[in-house]
């Protein structure tokens, strides 16, 4: 698949609510780093895809209408963000449809996307792009093919593929969030902290030869823009939060700008209406057995 513009996404939540304290009410900082980020993408004239918590949606409806009517997508981050992993099949059908509805109701548009909180789809939670393909969505961005000790499957395809679910043929399309191969491993690469850290002209370099690819997907949360935040948060943090946090967060807006001159952007609905899109097709249960064992390498190598 040969991707001429990065799809741009937004995980669009509250730091203190995603980060420190899951029962945490959404505050208004959060509301003030989103309105700091309409701006921006204004300015830009950029439509981004925005993964909205439903939490957040449910704080602050008319920030997500003014996205909605700028022209941004509006895809779901679920309701609370509770990494799938920890919640059951029950439970977790419960948050996806919650948010979906919600965002809905407030768009009059229909949610196609899903992106799972801390990409928290992960070997033993697969069972959720089952359930994401009941429930209505089209297209899912939660697999980080990495290793990492919170989240990742580093056997996962890392170009997209089309997953069937059942045996009534329903599916849903499954974009794996972009890594770089290096020293015989995948390596993370498409924004959050690693677009921090690394030169921008390394984050430039691999994004050109992803795009030739497998295509590349940047995402990035409002707050990751505000290099102030972490001064202004109500609550104690430890320093190894803050520097993981924060560190280098003043880098953002300029190499963001930066990027999206260079490259432009577009939303996943705006890719996925291509004539051109043609992805693999399989089967859920074809990769059940094969991750964790012998073949996981054969399916690794066939992308």
């Amino acid at each position: 698949m040969v991707q001429h513009q990065p799809v741009i996404t937004i995980d669009v939540e509250d730091w203190i609510q995603s980060v420190l304290d899951r029962e945490y009410p959404i505050t208004e900082a959060g509301l003030r780093n989103m309105e700091g980020m309409l701006e921006r993408l204004e300015r830009l004239k950029l439509k981004a895809t925005t993964f909205v918590l439903g939490k957040f949606a449910e704080a602050h409806p008319a920030m997500i209408r003014r996205l909605h009517e700028f022209g941004c997508e509006i895809a779901s981050h679920g309701y609370g963000h509770v990494e799938t992993f920890r919640q059951t099949p029950s439970e977790f059908r419960a948050d996806v449809q919650r948010a979906k509805h919600l965002l809905e109701d407030i768009t009059g548009a229909e949610v196609k996307g899903y992106r799972a909180p801390v990409f928290s789809i992960v070997r033993d939670s697969l069972w959720a792009l089952r359930i994401l393909a009941e429930t209505g969505h089209r297209y899912d961005v939660s697999i980080f093919p990495i290793h990492h000790p919170r989240y990742g499957i580093p056997e996962w395809p890392t170009e997209p593929r089309c997953v069937l679910v059942d045996q009534e043929g329903r599916s849903i399309l499954v974009f794996p969030n972009t890594t770089f191969p290096l020293f015989g491993r995948n390596w993370p690469i498409g924004g959050g902290g690693y677009f921090r850290l690394f030169p921008y002209g390394v984050s430039r370099f691999m994004m050109r030869e992803r795009l030739k690819n497998s295509g590349y997907i940047f995402y990035c949360h409002p707050y990751e823009f505000n290099s102030h935040e972490l001064d202004e948060v109500p609550v104690p943090m430890s320093l190894k939060v803050r520097l993981h946090q924060g560190l280098w967060r003043s880098r953002i807006p300029s190499r963001f700008e930066r990027m999206v001159r260079e490259f432009g952007g577009q939303t996943f609905d705006e890719m996925l209406n291509r004539n051109d899109l043609k992805l693999r097709t399989v089967h859920l249960k074809d990769y059940l057995p094969r991750i964790g064992g012998q073949s996981a390498r054969d399916l690794h190598r066939a992308t």
